[in-house]
């Protein structure tokens, strides 16, 4: 499931019905309460940045409530620049929900040549049902409005407004603003206005400088006037590696929560229930109860088999974006998605006597979640946390494929979690994990020279996350395009090299350790002669690949570097037709990771062993830090590539 889209369904089905329900998507006049600008001349220096053919001349949000209901106000200006942007501007659409808000076209205009040509009631609008998300097994019930303005040309002025009225999203409204000042093209001004209930309390994220802020109290009303804008704006430049919740970007983040604990306590009583099983679950509980008093075992019995069992669906239609169906329902049909299979799993490991608790987290984001202000829209997934001996172990029902123990066993990865234990839960909590655990590899290389040519033997073995990712490549592909996969790699190294035998693979689900042993032959009248005997290649993978290559315009950014992981290598030779001299010893060490490498020669019989640990800390590299972490990990990847002339003497 993914919370971000399905939380706003939340609370809908609570709602009284309507005797004259407003259509989903209607067309009225613009209200009174929006206060409307002008349109501005377009400002020449900005418009020669501008991308695709349209130029963004003004961005206008105004919010407010009427009742339970949000009013969202939104206008946009642009500017048809070149031929290439007309398909772009002369598209309109609105993604909405009719389960839980409608949208209204108040202004749809042309301007040409001065004139203002009105098209909004003589536009006819297209309702589309696309579920986007399908292949990923999420069904949201969204739909799409979509127009194309006939007869646009280079040079027309589109000025288009709209409102949204969405429903509450919870008992006590919708009290949160999201709002993005900076776009990711060029535009003229970006504005906010905000009529925020003066008895709510004001709490907003950090704005970078330029951001203009005025807050006007509105007595009468009942409210303060909140405005916020950004002139001629260029879009930050991209920088990748950018960690989550650190984006340079104006993001107005607007809560009327101090902290957690209204929506820990809005969602706890549903989730902290106790509901029945079938009686074959009921079975299966039992003989998971009967084959081991301890709850450590019995946790990850349980987690194993909602893991296995269900397969993922997500009906995140009107409330089911948010509530999790019974698990009655969802064992008769044989799937869930993360909000279920977490449901289901507390209320096995209740009855295992396990402590458990449904939490809140974000499986793209969630390392930044200690950045955002309180709402609902930062989540998107559910995870269970299970506390043992005083101990805190955070687990996914919805992963697969996993093995080992809470000793052994990859950790839920997200940063931060919200257990959903009542409206005390104020805090989000951290999720500690360890490089073992969450991924781990050691690989050895062994080289013999012989008669025949250049036998190796690689042995491979996959700890934690890597154990986990192996098992799962190998259910979900052919053994024989794993293996083509392999000797394509070898081959790049070794033209002419072939694989002599089947990858010999074993599986240590309990330990959650996985070990591959892969056999090739480079025939020697595919060596003699050719560069790769000039040049014989002896390597480890270039353990700092995941970072990115130095930019030429210093950084702005801090560097997520990558989580925790473990890496070890082994090159070992044997037989080779001279007297080999490793490189020395070295270590490169920063505070995103730590490369050791020594070699070491035999005096006789052609030997040699060079080994690699490369550690990755998983640290988030300060900006003024990047360019040193760089440097280091262009010397990672020369320490990681050697070659040697392999000819008899």
């Amino acid at each position: 499931m993914r919370f971000l889209f399905a939380l706003l369904t939340f609370w809908a089905a609570c709602l009284p019905a309507l005797a004259d329900t407003p259509p989903a998507f209607s067309r009225e006049a613009e209200p009174d309460w929006a206060e409307g600008l002008p349109v501005v001349a377009v400002d020449d220096v900005l418009q020669a940045q501008a991308q695709d053919g349209v130029h963004y001349i003004l961005s206008d949000r105004q919010i407010r409530w009427e009742g339970d209901e949000q009013v969202s106000y939104a206008r946009t200006v642009s500017k048809v620049t070149d031929r290439v942007g007309l398909e772009r501007a002369a598209t309109l659409s609105f993604d909405y929900n009719p389960e839980f808000d409608r949208i209204v076209l108040t202004k749809l205009v042309i301007i040409r040549d001065g004139k203002e040509i009105d098209l909004r009631d003589t536009m006819k609008e297209e309702v589309l049902r696309r579920e986007q998300r399908l292949d990923q097994g999420i069904i949201d019930g969204s739909l799409t409005a979509w127009m194309q303005i006939p007869d646009l040309r280079v040079g027309d002025i589109i000025d288009t407004s709209s409102l949204r009225f969405m429903k509450p999203l919870a008992p006590e409204g919708d009290r949160a603003v999201v709002s993005y000042l900076d776009w990711s093209v060029p535009v003229q001004m970006t504005r906010l206005v905000v009529y925020w209930p003066d008895d709510w309390v004001q709490n907003v994220a950090p704005l970078p400088e330029g951001v203009s802020h005025v807050a006007t109290p509105l007595s009468a009303e009942g409210v303060v006037r909140l405005e916020w804008q950004r002139l001629n704006k260029l879009p930050v430049r991209y920088e990748e590696g950018t960690p989550a919740g650190q984006s340079p970007d104006a993001l107005v983040q607007l809560s009327a929560d101090a902290d957690f604990g209204p929506l820990s306590g809005a969602l706890t009583p549903y989730y902290a229930a106790d509901y029945p099983l079938t009686p074959e679950w009921d079975a299966r509980v039992a003989a998971i109860a009967a084959a081991s008093d301890d709850p450590a075992t019995r946790a990850i019995a349980a987690l194993r088999l909602v893991q296995a069992e269900l397969r993922y669906v997500s009906l995140s239609v009107g409330t089911g974006g948010i509530y999790a169906r019974l698990p009655q329902e969802v064992l008769a049909t044989g799937f869930g998605d993360c909000k279920e299979k977490s449901l289901l799993l507390v209320v096995i490991l209740r009855r295992l006597g396990v402590e458990s608790v449904v939490a809140l987290t974000d499986i793209d984001a969630g390392q930044g979640l200690d950045r955002e202000v309180p709402r609902l829209g930062i989540f998107d997934h559910m995870i269970v946390r299970i506390t043992i001996h005083g101990q805190a172990h955070w687990v996914d029902p919805t992963a697969s494929h996993q093995g080992g123990d809470f000793t052994t066993s990859a950790p839920a990865d997200y940063g931060w979690g919200l257990p959903l234990t009542g409206a005390d839960q104020r805090m989000l909590e951290p999720m500690p994990v360890t490089a073992e655990r969450l991924w781990s590899t050691d690989v050895t290389e062994d080289y013999r020279f012989a008669d025949e040519g250049v036998l190796l033997t690689v042995t491979s073995i996959y700890r934690g996350g890597a154990a986990d990712s192996m098992r799962q490549r190998w259910a979900s592909n052919p053994g024989s395009a794993i293996s083509d996969d392999y000797l394509g790699y070898f081959t790049g190294r070794y033209p002419g090299i072939t694989m002599v035998a089947e990858i010999a693979k074993t599986d240590d689900r309990v330990m959650n350790r996985v070990q591959l042993v892969e056999q090739y032959l480079l025939p020697i009248d595919q060596l003699t002669g050719t560069e790769v005997e000039k040049y014989f290649p002896f390597a480890a993978e270039n353990f700092a690949a995941n970072l990115p290559k130095p930019a030429a315009l210093p950084r702005q950014a801090a560097l997520e570097t990558g989580r925790p992981a473990q890496f070890r290598h082994r090159v070992k030779v044997a037989d080779a037709p001279l007297d080999f001299q490793p490189p020395p010893d070295e270590v490169v060490a920063n505070s995103a990771f730590r490369l050791s490498y020594t070699g070491q020669a035999g005096y006789r019989n052609g030997r040699m062993e060079m080994a690699w640990a490369y550690d990755r800390t998983g640290a988030v590299v300060p900006a003024e830090e990047v360019a040193g972490v760089l440097k280091d990990a262009e010397r990672v990847s020369d320490l990681t590539w050697y070659t040697w002339n392999v000819a008899p003497e």
